[in-house]
């Protein structure tokens, strides 16, 4: 049985107020419902979608937001994930801490925030995670097992802080995304142990190949073609590589024209990607498991992984996704 997490980041928009505070302030509830035509592209076409093949995923759920927003808004969002049975983890974007300076639209001229948890001191590191667990307690979300940096950015310092606070898990890495400068924390996929934490990265895989370079690409609902996605699964099952991690986010199942969420339609493409790939899961019982993070965690009969075992797709599967994105653009993004 090869288990597959689906993870979505759940996260609001800075909405181009770091660039123009003087024009822009940040996005809340619309940047993760994304609506269109009366209708929730983003959030609800998720839930809905994995509700419909009775899939259940992991939603890392961005907390430092409260900053800027308050508690209300996210908590609210947080409560209907978990209400319908998901995973609800922790995600942390380090740069929602500026908004605690009520000067901070003329800090950041000189200073930039800095969204990136790889590269802080371990009191940085300690304030961030206790910022992010309070905020979970105040919401009435139960204590996250798991977290995921922002960006995909880490270094041993964010485990370390991790194992402080007595978390099992992380999917931190995706190295066609974000590439550590740590070697061994180039990972491809799998599971591993690093300074005591279950890592699960998203997995990297191979799509091109031009005589001795090679082109690696992270599993997403939004880089990935369908034929893709389940030729990547299909290998998994055959490699004997554990967990394959998916990424995706809400505003990936729109097209927009810019950061402030406003003349917004559907992007079908990914929507059926999405599907599929919930479909396909779900007519394999006997190979795949939609299952959450937090319960790959508790697992204890699979040790982590010693092989970075790479994964590739044929070149068509990968054209393919290349011209169905150049469709998207033209003729259904506008």
């Amino acid at each position: 049985m090869t288990h597959v997490c689906i993870t979505v980041d759940i996260e609001f928009s800075i909405g181009g107020a770091f660039a123009a505070p003087n024009r822009n302030l940040p996005i809340g509830e619309s940047a993760v419902a994304c609506v269109a035509d009366g209708r929730e592209h983003g959030l609800g076409f998720i839930l809905e979608t994995l509700r419909s093949f009775g899939l259940t995923a992991t939603f890392f759920v961005e907390a430092l937001n409260y900053c800027y927003f308050g508690d209300r808004p996210m908590a609210a969002i947080a409560e209907r994930i978990m209400k319908e049975g998901h995973d609800v983890q922790l995600h942390l974007h380090p740069c929602w801490l500026s908004f605690r300076d009520p000067q901070w639209k003329t800090r950041i001229a000189h200073d930039r925030p800095n969204d990136s948890c790889a590269g802080r001191s371990d009191a940085e590191l300690d304030e961030m995670v206790l910022l992010g667990l309070d905020a979970f307690r105040r919401w009435g979300i139960p204590r996250p097992t798991a977290l995921r940096t922002g960006n995909m950015q880490v270094d041993r310092a964010v485990y370390r802080a991790m194992a402080r606070h007595n978390f099992r898990a992380s999917s931190n890495v995706a190295r066609a995304i974000v590439r550590p400068p740590d070697s061994e924390l180039q990972l491809l996929g799998g599971r591993y142990l690093v300074e005591g934490i279950l890592e699960l990265p998203v997995l990297t895989y191979k799509d091109l190949a031009i005589g001795g370079w090679e082109h690696e690409h992270a599993l997403t609902i939004t880089g990935c073609s369908s034929r893709e996605t389940e030729f990547l699964l299909e290998g998994a099952y055959a490699a004997g590589l554990d967990p394959v991690v998916v990424l995706t986010h809400c505003f990936e199942f729109i097209n927009r024209r810019h950061d402030r969420f406003t003349k917004v339609r559907p992007h079908r493409a990914n929507q059926r990607r999405l599907v599929k790939l919930c479909r396909f899961v779900a007519e394999h019982p006997h190979k795949f498991s939609a299952t959450p993070i937090s319960r790959v965690a508790l697992d204890r009969e699979t040790e982590p992984s010693h092989a970075n075992i790479s994964l590739r797709v044929p070149l068509w599967t990968a054209l393919g996704r290349m011209a169905e994105a150049q469709l998207n653009d033209r003729f259904y993004a506008r």
